[in-house]
């Protein structure tokens, strides 16, 4: 059991470090890369106000769209791309993410929500559309307009692609203190989870070689 002590040990050893460079490390590569051919299928930008209205109704476009019959090739390639823009995005979870155009997470938030109501667009607009597709696509219209704005930020203009996955921008988090705390809050939960478990293996193996 003395050797499960050293894997515990050599895993927080590896694993804080880790962790802390992903967090604090600046990207050197540009907040866009390209994952497939240039001619990739354009995403119209949404405003910075309509965002939170588009973000509620996410997960029930997304659910209709995998419930349609026979989707086409534009229907699931727009699908997939909003799937791996949420991801990348961190699935929505940096605080501030939608309303502070100053968010390190702010531009992928835009390109994930603008791809999704793309995505429920092309959905309305097919032929034969079915009647739960219409709507909820008047729903969102009607609550953009009880509820979203025409407020612009410095992502409102910028065009999307699904040949391009739009990451957050690592290296402004120490600049953004929301960004930063909830970052710190990580490391510290994660840190002190893997000291914890570290002590619970050195217990187990002093107990076991009693």
């Amino acid at each position: 059991m003395r050797r499960t002590a050293d894997y515990g040990a050599l895993l927080m050893a590896g694993l804080v470090p880790a962790i802390v460079f992903l967090a604090a490390a600046p990207v050197a590569e540009a907040h866009r890369k390209s994952i497939g051919p240039t001619g990739g299928i354009s995403i119209e930008s949404i405003p910075h106000g309509q965002m939170a209205v588009i973000a509620r109704h996410r997960g029930a476009i997304f659910a209709l769209a995998d419930a349609q019959v026979k989707p086409d090739e534009k229907l699931w390639r727009l699908r997939n791309y909003a799937e791996i823009q949420f991801t990348a995005c961190l699935w929505g979870l940096a605080p501030s993410a939608l309303t502070d155009e100053e968010s390190p997470f702010n531009e992928c938030s835009h390109a994930y929500l603008a791809a999704t109501m793309t995505l429920l667009s092309h959905m309305a607009s097919r032929d034969g559309a079915r009647a739960e597709t219409k709507a909820l696509a008047a729903a969102v219209e009607r609550d953009l307009l009880l509820d979203g704005t025409g407020a612009l930020c410095q992502w409102s203009g910028e065009p999307y692609n699904t040949a391009d996955v739009v990451w957050p921008e690592l290296s402004a988090i120490p600049r953004h203190a929301p960004t930063a705390l909830a970052a710190a809050g990580m490391m510290a939960a994660l840190t002190g989870g893997a000291w914890g478990l570290m002590r619970l293996l050195r217990r187990i193996a002093s107990r076991d070689g009693a």
